[in-house]
């Protein structure tokens, strides 16, 4: 045989194993459709990206690129599934993406507004109220009459039944309905000398970076601890704030996007972890001696 062949042959096979690899289409990736500017959304994305591992093609678009970047870039990408996070993800989603949608880091209303897609599954961010009742309850022990500040619209019977879980935890529940975000301040100084905390629980447009400020001023002006749905919320002057753990959202989103990309089932699924954060600066001005001792807890100066 000639030694040359012999020396050659190997070279050809490895040039058309490297060819036909080159040829092979990679696989169609998770695209994470996000906005870099919210905190919490990073972390939500990095739980992500953690369950999904090496073995899953990710791209994450951040929605602060230009409308028709975001297009171009979906269809280059042609993703088996896309991961919207938060409420204007979801709609970019919609708006531009053909792949089958996983939606997280928004709440349940925002599920409901969608107007053509649905998504394939969710992880939504709205908490049981038996786990704000227990949060309420480590953040100011000893403390039994609350407030909660809600839209109007939330339903028929709704406060009487917040009012009898509440009460069955050992708190008396003062509930006001508020059907505008100018009638804030309002209600909150309906509740002074009434109630030991007031809860504020997620509703853009209730609460939201234009609303929370002057709350939190009157907060202080009436002697009125407040507690928040975000660590935001207490590092912005809140006493206190119980939220789920944003990087077991993502975690959460990750496995429902591997059983989904597996040819399994999904549904709707709400956080499986809560975290209680306090603001003992806030909590001293407001007179409050609020514990740094219980594990657990979040301690935010």
């Amino acid at each position: 045989m000639n030694p040359v062949r012999v020396a050659i042959a190997p070279i050809l096979v490895l040039g058309s194993m490297l060819q036909a690899a080159h040829a092979a289409p990679l696989p169609r990736p998770v695209v994470i459709l996000t906005s870099s500017s919210v905190e919490a959304f990073g972390e939500a994305v990095e739980g992500m990206r953690r369950t999904l591992g090496t073995e899953v093609r990710v791209v994450t678009l951040d929605l602060a690129s230009k409308p028709e970047a975001i297009s171009r870039r979906l269809a280059e990408n042609n993703p088996a599934l896309l991961v919207a996070v938060g409420n204007n993800a979801l709609q970019t989603a919609e708006q531009f993406g053909a792949a089958p949608v996983i939606a997280t880091m928004l709440v349940r209303a925002d599920l409901v507004a969608v107007r053509q897609r649905s998504p394939a599954g969710a992880v939504v961010l709205d908490l049981a109220f038996g786990d704000v009742l227990a949060g309420l309850a480590r953040a100011f022990p000893g403390k039994s009459h609350a407030g909660m500040i809600l839209n109007s619209g939330m339903g028929a019977g709704r406060d009487a039944t917040l009012i009898a879980q509440a009460r069955g935890a050992g708190i008396e529940l003062q509930v006001i309905d508020c059907p505008l975000p100018e009638k804030l301040i309002q209600s909150l100084r309906s509740l002074r000398q009434q109630v030991d905390f007031v809860w504020c629980p997620p509703d853009g447009a209730l609460f939201n970076g234009t609303t929370i400020k002057p709350l939190i001023l009157a907060s202080l002006e009436y002697q009125l601890p407040l507690v928040g749905f975000s660590e935001g919320f207490v590092r912005a002057g809140g006493a206190a704030g119980i939220y789920p753990d944003y990087f077991e959202v993502g975690v959460q989103a990750g496995e429902m996007a591997r059983k989904f990309l597996a040819g399994a089932n999904i549904s709707n699924e709400g956080p499986r972890k809560t975290r209680v954060a306090i603001n003992p600066r806030i909590g001293r001005l407001l007179g409050l001696k609020l514990s740094h001792s219980e594990s657990g807890l979040v301690v935010i100066e």
